[in-house]
């Protein structure tokens, strides 16, 4: 005779309350494995970036982690006074649900920071990634010393993709009341030889320390004043524009053709996504060139507007979108000159033109740097730490200019990057 099947009562609360602490037990369990840093990248890779933002990085993400097990263990508390008393029990469930949901966070946290320490896979990205560090932190340094802000560590990881990205210091992290303690830049593969990209991203960490963005939306909405639809379209770009005006200061003409490189899909080039923060890419190669003539004048950037115009003719772009174009393209060198000389709160109202010098980046005096340093320009430690940036213009520079010659000079730029510089 088959036996009846034993009646299932549903759970009290005292049985709640014992599974809530086994969930606990579980998710603390899971949290301690995060004390040990290398449960996100290896023991090499936290030593490649402790010089430069490895020590304090670590010690903040030790912090979070320490953070989330306390309120893991409050949590705890919580479980264990439901089972004392089943009217606490509402409180405890919660409790479970918000440590569950803090536990994910730290983890994206600490897993964002593991890959891009991680990144460093092998001695020349290492060598690579550490210049770089190096670089961005240089450009910064000036406006920041100028703005009476401290210096910013940098750490810059590679990824695949199109375009470079910036974490900021100094923003909230996902782990909540955590704050980034620094600059994260990614640089993409393409551009990892050519990084003009890297100034970019740290123009927006500059432009955030300064106040640079707004009163840059201002003076394109002032250059705009008699067109209420151009100034719609182009002042919520200023975050970017001013990105990238940073970038054009540090590495010129070499700058335009990186990002053109960037831009230049044929799907998207006269396309005005609703809610995109970057200018059409037509536009903003183009205004890429205006810069460059009206600090330059004539040159090279010329032809590239040239074949720009040629492959990309307003006919191909949508109708309504068009109008607005044609209009932008006939005010560029105006917006040029506005985005030369926009005050900058942070460096007492003065345009970033004052304290980083776009001349010095022309292609007359890129080439008198290779001419006065000579191959030790590749090779020295001093040029390197004097001219990095400078070095990163001359040859994106040569690169555009001689496209028969590009692949040499990646090859130089890899070594250059990758290989220790000899004492001066």
């Amino acid at each position: 005779m088959t036996a009846a099947p034993s009646v299932l009562t549903a759970p009290g609360p005292t049985a709640v309350a014992a599974d809530l602490e086994r969930q606990c037990a579980h998710w603390i369990a899971a949290a301690t494995t995060f004390l040990d840093a290398e449960e996100f990248a290896s023991a090499g890779a936290w030593r490649s970036v402790e010089a430069q933002v490895g020590l304090p990085l670590r010690r903040h993400l030790g912090q979070i982690v320490e953070e989330l097990i306390d309120i893991g263990r409050a949590t705890v508390a919580l479980a264990r006074a439901a089972l004392r008393d089943p009217l606490a029990l509402p409180e405890a469930v919660a409790a479970v649900q918000r440590f569950r949901r803090r536990y994910t966070q730290v983890e994206t946290t600490l897993d964002f920071f593991g890959d891009a320490v991680s990144s460093r896979t092998s001695p020349q990205l290492l060598a690579a990634l550490q210049a770089l560090d190096a670089l961005a932190a240089a450009s910064m340094e000036p406006v920041l010393e100028r703005a009476g802000h401290r210096p910013i560590p940098v750490l810059t990881y590679v990824d695949k993709g199109m375009g470079a990205s910036i974490l900021r210091a100094d923003i909230r992290l996902w782990a909540p009341g955590s704050i980034n303690p620094v600059a994260a830049i990614k640089i993409v593969r393409h551009n990892l030889y050519r990084p003009t990209s890297l100034f970019h991203e740290s123009g927006h960490q500059v432009a955030a320390v300064t106040g640079w963005v707004p009163a840059l939306e201002a003076r394109l909405a002032r250059a705009l004043s008699r067109d209420r639809e151009l100034r719609a379209m182009w002042t919520p770009w200023a975050s970017e524009i001013a990105a990238d005006v940073f970038a054009f200061v540090h590495t010129g003409y070499a700058s335009v053709t990186a990002l053109y490189d960037v831009v230049g899909d044929a799907r998207t080039m006269l396309r005005w996504p609703v809610g995109d923060p970057h200018p059409i890419g037509w536009l903003r190669t183009l205004l890429g060139c205006a810069l460059c003539r009206a600090v330059y004048g004539r040159g090279p950037w010329d032809e590239l507007e040239a074949a720009v115009l040629s492959l990309y003719p307003l006919r191909r772009a949508e109708p309504t979108v068009r109008v607005l174009l044609d209009r932008s393209q006939r005010l560029l060198p105006g917006l040029a000159e506005a985005c030369l000389t926009a005050p900058v709160p942070g460096i007492a109202g003065r345009p970033i033109t004052t304290v980083v010098d776009p001349a010095r980046v022309s292609p007359g005096a890129l080439a008198e740097l290779e001419r006065v340093a000579g191959a030790a320009l590749w090779t020295s430690s001093h040029w390197r730490r004097a001219e990095g940036i400078r070095i990163v213009a001359l040859t994106g520079l040569r690169e555009a200019q001689r496209p028969a010659d590009a692949p040499a000079w990646i090859a130089r730029a890899r070594d250059w990057m990758t290989a220790a510089p000899q004492a001066a």
